[in-house]
């Protein structure tokens, strides 16, 4: 309820305001606690409010009135109970054109940061928005090539490429049925469903890989499946398998590849580029998701798949090879051996058997040192193998013949030390052919001490000692060939297979590129390779050279023949139905732990026919706790590999019946 305070007297009359700091009464005296306020208006009439008439209407003061007694206007506050009116703060707007102005001005600026932001887009940036737009909304995949095949000179297939894929899943959609989705995988992917779980609800991804290497028809099946669920979100990318159906065999020529398809050891490292293909490529318009769009447009660069590649290896050749030296090492327990069979007219390798080998579909099985290939990569000392070089270069150089003499002591004074041969003796009367034939040691030296440092290094090179031959086994050997100013007692050694190192291959080229009239054929494994198109490309290879003359190459076939012909060779070298040449070795083994020689090297090289030389194999064992010599350890392998490999290449046998009568090799 308001309260009612008399009216001011007088239409004109105005409510005086008390000094300033002096406070009054209702009854105009000073009062202390009275606050000046504004008047408070009232309603002219209590008993209903109206219209206010202009004889009720509050005169407006035109000024102070002198010595009035009225009561002043009010200032203070309503009385305990009462309340006030409290006035409307009204805010004086500018005239309508000033404020239409404003707003035109506001429009204005709008429109100008519209319009250069639009001038930047369509003006200036455009190709970098355009193709930033194309980014967001395009996607490109990889379309992977079929990796090549590998095939043996048959057509035996030794590795080749199966249709796989990896199973994905995009977890943003397999999240609420992840403990069915994960039980219907299980019985596909070979894994539980607790290993499933946690990548199909995998948080902040809208991709996981579930599973590699699944085969395209357990996908099939599996695809199938979820398609009858009504399930969503599980999907597939191409991840082919890399198989080896021969397991085991070739497995060190052929290698293997790694999880990611690209070759890690032998042929599949050697010619990863050539075996992998290229690459293609599929581009599509897709929706912000990563879905391609129906009907949007799309580009495909077709993927080129990779060559298949047939090898000179014989799978079955090499199959029987391989067991048998692995029968071999463990027999006389070494600790490695290989075995080369060449075709010494062409310089295609046939057989390249390593024991101990893996399964190229299984290569972290085996241990590291047994995942290479040691004919070409594991370097050694020759030993007496060696005296077939060193008797060519004497012949060829002039230096020497077979029926040379000399005269051999029992020991050989040799840069402070002493030579000796392997057997005891005293002082021999030996001719070459019988230097050869019995091994000595001595009577190489003695003859190759006739010979120019220099010119017996050249024709070491000149036999493809030193470097690498250029077969196709990564990570091939360059052996170790002193120079043309070696010492006096290098020389010495070298002439007997010591003080210089090789690889298998190597010794094995060199020795039928002697016997094959003179001529030198480059070592190879790889016959062909034939492009997805079916075309046969391009197989360069080193041309042949000849390394010595016909009459030289007949003569070391001689000392050769001699070596079988000798009362050992008759017992334990000569094959059966076919004519041969060879030579023994037993080397010093070279161990790199204690920097010393600890154990042998011991081998065995022969070729047939002896006149018109076909084959030629080369056995090696290392370290041979049973038996130390080629003739033992070495030589049982050498003439099961050749009664099986002469006979299959159509090689008619020409053993006489009766044995010649051997060449003399004393005097």
């Amino acid at each position: 309820m308001v309260e009612r305070r008399p009216h001011p007297s007088g239409a004109g009359s105005r409510t005086l305001r008390p000094p300033s700091g002096a406070p009054r009464s209702a009854a105009g005296q000073p009062r202390a606690d009275a606050r000046a306020e504004r008047p408070v208006r009232r309603p002219s009439s209590e008993t209903r409010p109206g219209p206010r008439s202009a004889s009720s209407a509050r005169p407006r003061p035109s000024g102070r009135a002198a010595g009035s007694s009225a009561a002043p206007r009010s200032g203070g506050r309503p009385p305990s109970g009462g309340s006030r009116r409290r006035g409307t703060l009204r805010v004086p707007l500018a005239p309508s054109p000033r404020r239409l102005q404003a707003l035109l001005v506001v429009v204005a600026i709008g429109l100008s940061l519209c319009g250069g932001r639009l001038l930047q887009l369509q003006g200036f940036d455009s190709s970098a928005y355009a193709a930033r737009s194309t980014d967001l909304f395009t996607r490109t995949l990889p379309l992977l090539p079929s990796r090549g095949e590998i095939i043996d000179r048959n057509g035996t297939v030794l590795a080749s490429t199966q249709p796989a894929v990896a199973v994905t899943a995009d977890p943003t959609l397999t999240t609420k049925r992840a403990a069915e989705i994960a039980g219907v995988l299980s019985g596909y992917l070979d894994m539980t469903p607790a290993e499933l779980m946690p990548l199909l609800t995998k948080q902040g991804t809208h991709f996981v890989y579930l599973k590699k290497k699944v085969p395209a028809l357990t996908y099939s099946r599996l695809s199938t499946d979820l398609a009858d669920r009504d399930i969503y979100g599980v999907f597939r990318e191409s991840d082919p398998i890399r198989s080896y159906p021969a397991g085991s065999v070739g497995s060190s020529v052929v290698g293997f590849v790694g999880a990611d398809g690209q070759g890690l050891a032998g042929l599949e490292l050697g010619m990863n580029r050539e075996l992998a293909g290229v690459e293609g490529t599929e581009t599509f318009e897709s929706s912000p998701n990563g879905y391609r769009i129906p009907l949007g447009g799309s580009k495909t660069t077709p993927a080129q798949n990779g060559v298949d590649v047939r090898l000179t290896l014989d799978s079955e050749l090499q199959f029987m090879a391989e067991r048998r030296l692995a029968q071999q090492v463990k027999a006389t327990g070494s600790d490695s051996g290989f075995a080369i069979t060449m075709d010494v007219t062409t310089g295609q390798v046939l057989v390249l058997a390593n024991a101990p080998s893996f399964d190229s579909a299984r290569p972290q099985a085996a241990d590291a040192a047994d995942r290479g290939n040691r004919a070409a990569q594991a370097p050694y000392e020759p030993g007496s193998v060696e005296k077939v070089l060193t008797s060519a270069a004497l012949i060829d150089s002039g230096t020497t013949k077979p029926s040379t003499k000399v005269l051999i002591p029992d020991r050989l004074p040799s840069g402070g030390g002493l030579i000796k041969d392997h057997f005891e003796h005293g002082d021999l009367k030996l001719n070459m052919r019988g230097v050869v034939a019995n091994s000595s040691n001595i009577g190489t030296a003695l003859l190759t001490r006739q010979l120019d440092k220099q010119t017996l290094h050249d024709y070491l090179a000149n036999f493809g000692l030193g470097r690498p031959t250029g077969i196709e086994v990564p990570g091939e050997a360059s052996g170790i060939l002193p120079s043309g100013s070696m010492t006096d007692s290098q020389r010495d050694q070298i002439a007997f297979g010591q003080a210089l190192s090789v690889s298998g291959v190597q010794e094995a080229a060199a020795i039928a590129g002697i016997v094959n009239g003179g001529v030198y054929h480059p070592p190879t494994l790889v016959e062909s390779a034939t492009d997805a198109a079916g075309t046969v490309l391009p197989n360069p290879q080193d041309a042949p050279r000849r390394v010595v003359s016909e009459s030289t190459s007949a003569a070391v076939r001689d000392l050769m023949g001699a070596v079988v012909d000798s009362e050992n060779g008759v017992r334990n070298l000569a094959l059966d139905a076919y004519t041969s040449g060879g030579k023994t070795g037993t080397a010093q083994r070279a161990d790199t732990k204690c920097g010393c020689y600890n154990g042998y090297v011991t081998s065995y090289v022969g070729f047939a026919p002896r006149n018109d030389p076909r084959l030629l194999t080369y056995v090696v064992l290392t370290h041979p706790r049973k038996g130390d010599t080629g003739t033992a350890v070495a030589t049982p392998v050498f003439k099961d590999i050749m009664d099986q490999a002469l006979p299959r290449y159509s090689v008619v046998p020409d053993a006489p019946k009766t044995p010649a009568k051997p060449l003399p090799t004393t005097w």
